[in-house]
């Protein structure tokens, strides 16, 4: 076999091979971290599903989009690929399937090609009681004058989902008259509860998704990818590339040995070929390019849901005056490769695990003006860690992440932290109001280049600002700190601390541990009662030269007996003895020279009238 031939067939197989494997991508098998399993000793609110029926029916999900993407990726292969929407058995449900067209599919489409399957109810609602899914090329539109509402199926005989699947998916409804999607239990008729025997979900695979004016209630189970509203992207061309990717893959001339095939030399791969060598490929499909989804979500409330809104590989996400409250996990969660995404004016308040999570490999991403109150865990949770710390089975990138900024948000009385940065590096902490959480801000493990400006900081039990771990080139200017045992913590990290108003710490206002570094404090307003202003008695090889605050308002509260006990020690006691014996001998030697008297006075005869001289020792005189 020639060099040439192998290389033909390696690439053919190739590009075939991506049409049969599942399309879930990065997010199936990467978001385990920050699911319901996560780790306890965190802090968050316990899954009430059953852990084990759920990841099977997670599973068994995988396993029948897998199958609909390979029914329609060898349609598409065929001489005669679906054209009209089709209907597949898949498992306990009818999965439909909306095929490519130039039209949008509306409410009436939908009446019309799954008349028992979605149902229009006697108060105007609609039932959906099999799987949609989406292709590539088609789009979904989920409208209604007066506004939507959208019952999908899910109970103990089963639940259904719309899922996106490379094409476009459009929810909207009106100011005042949303369109809502909500779980739907048919022996109840209220929304679904339970989550251990699933729960209908809407997800997009690739593709465009676009939500306003909408509520999402009751949604989602146990994963990322099946948690109510998950937008997730695919390592694998879409569907509709690949169709032009089938399309493009011609062949080249056939050589004089081998007959024509219809008369055609330049046939397409669907072809029938000649036998003999196959000829390479005029497509390059060694590089596959990455499928991203892209969604704009505007005025869309996602609650009581598994996720409010799960996000993987996804580049251009927009959100905007939404709520993401009350969620069984987490409220909004940017997963695995997000980039470009801005998050505004948006409330993610009330859920079991943090408010908003960037979680590693997300970069680029800006939160501003959002609200992350009385979450289990944290307000908000900023990831840059890299994905591997060395070689790995899939020889992941060992870099980290950053570019990622919070500003002018409300982080409040959350469980753990107000925010908290884990590694990554240039990440922005700005003009932010956090209060009574355990911790206002925590910066750690390694990260580099961190801006902790503006912020006002108050009543936390702990610390106020905590940089700890391995933190380096970190910036905290222009805070105002106030409350807490602490206002500024630094362990094992360097960092300036310039011009903030720290008042009201119990402790230290400043207090310094391990290897800080070079870290400076300087031109700070401190204030507050403790045992000290600024420590640095735990602190190792600290330079202080140079470092000018104004502590006068620092109240002093040190118990005398700790005073002594700090000055007790047994070099210390010892050079005080010592000092106290020297001081004893002198004062006695003085005490006995002016005592001192002519040491034969008593010899003197009675009768002699003249007085004794006492002379000084060598003078001459003589009694």
């Amino acid at each position: 076999m020639s060099r040439r031939t192998a290389r033909s067939r390696v690439l053919l197989a190739a590009a075939f091979t991506a049409l049969l494997v599942g399309a879930t991508g990065p997010a199936a098998s990467a978001d385990a971290e920050i699911g319901p399993g996560a780790d306890p000793a965190s802090g968050g609110r316990p899954y009430p599903g059953d852990p084990e029926s759920e990841a099977a029916l997670v599973a068994g999900e995988d396993d029948r989009l897998t199958e609909v993407r390979t029914v329609s990726s060898l349609a598409s292969w065929t001489q005669a690929p679906a054209k009209s929407p089709y209907r597949l058995s898949t498992g306990s449900a009818y999965t439909l399937v909306l095929t490519a067209r130039s039209n949008p599919y509306t409410v009436a489409d939908l009446l019309l090609l799954a008349p028992q399957t979605f149902v229009r109810r006697p108060d105007g609602s609609y039932l959906l009681s099999e799987h949609l899914v989406v292709q590539s090329g088609a789009t979904l539109n989920l409208a209604s004058p007066g506004g939507l509402h959208l019952h999908l199926a899910s109970d103990s005989e089963g639940f259904v989902s719309i899922v996106n699947y490379g094409g476009r998916l459009n929810i909207a409804g009106a100011d005042g008259s949303p369109a809502v999607i909500a779980s739907f239990d048919r022996d109840t008729e209220r929304r679904d509860a339970l989550t251990d025997d699933g729960r209908a979900y809407l997800r997009a695979i690739g593709g465009q998704v676009s939500i306003s004016h909408a509520r999402l209630e009751g949604l989602g189970f146990w994963s990322g990818r099946t948690g109510g509203l998950s937008l997730t992207g695919t390592d694998r061309p879409d569907s509709g590339s690949l169709h032009d990717l089938a399309d493009s893959l011609k062949v080249g001339p056939v050589t004089d040995k081998a007959p024509e095939v219809d008369g055609n030399k330049n046939s397409a791969l669907g072809d029938v070929l000649p036998a003999g060598d196959l000829p390479v490929p005029t497509v390059d499909v060694d590089n596959p390019q990455y499928s991203y989804v892209s969604a704009a979500i505007a005025d869309t409330a996602v609650t009581d849901s598994a996720f409010g809104l799960f996000v993987s590989g996804a580049n251009g996400l927009d959100v905007r005056d939404s709520v993401f409250d009350d969620n069984v996990v987490s409220g909004l969660v940017l997963h695995r490769y997000v980039m470009n995404a801005v998050v505004e004016t948006t409330s993610a308040s009330g859920n079991g695990l943090d408010g908003l999570q960037l979680a590693r490999a997300t970069t680029g991403i800006v939160l501003s003006e959002v609200v992350a109150e009385e979450n289990e865990r944290n307000g908000v949770t900023i990831s840059g860690l890299p994905l591997a710390t060395g070689p790995s089975a899939t020889g992941t990138s060992v870099g980290s992440y950053g570019n990622n900024s919070i500003a002018n948000s409300q982080l409040r009385r959350n469980g753990r932290y107000g925010v908290e940065v884990i590694g990554g590096q240039n990440v922005s902490v700005l003009a932010n109001d956090v209060a009574d959480n355990a911790v206002g801000v925590v910066v750690r493990d390694d990260a580099t280049e961190v801006s902790v400006v503006g912020n006002q900081v108050s009543s936390s039990h702990d610390q106020g600002v905590a940089l700890r771990d391995g933190v380096s080139g970190a910036v905290v200017t222009g805070n105002v700190v106030s409350g807490g045992e602490t206002s500024v913590y630094v362990r094992d990290s360097s960092a300036e601390i310039d011009q903030n108003t720290l008042e009201g710490a119990s402790v230290h206002a400043v207090s310094f541990v391990g290897e800080v570094g070079s870290s400076s404090l300087r031109n700070n307003k401190i204030s507050g009662r403790g045992p000290s202003a600024v420590e640095v008695g735990r602190a190792h090889d600290l330079d202080t030269d140079g470092w000018v605050n104004h502590s006068d308002g620092w109240q002093d509260t040190t118990p005398f007996l700790v005073t002594l006990k700090r000055f007790a020690q047994p070099l210390t006691v010892l050079w005080c003895l010592l000092g106290a014996l020297l001081l004893f001998t002198a004062v006695r030697g003085a005490r006995s020279r002016r005592s001192r008297r002519h040491p034969y006075l008593d010899k003197a005869p009675a009768w002699d009238p003249t007085p004794v001289q006492v002379g000084r020792a060598g003078d001459g005189s003589r009694p």
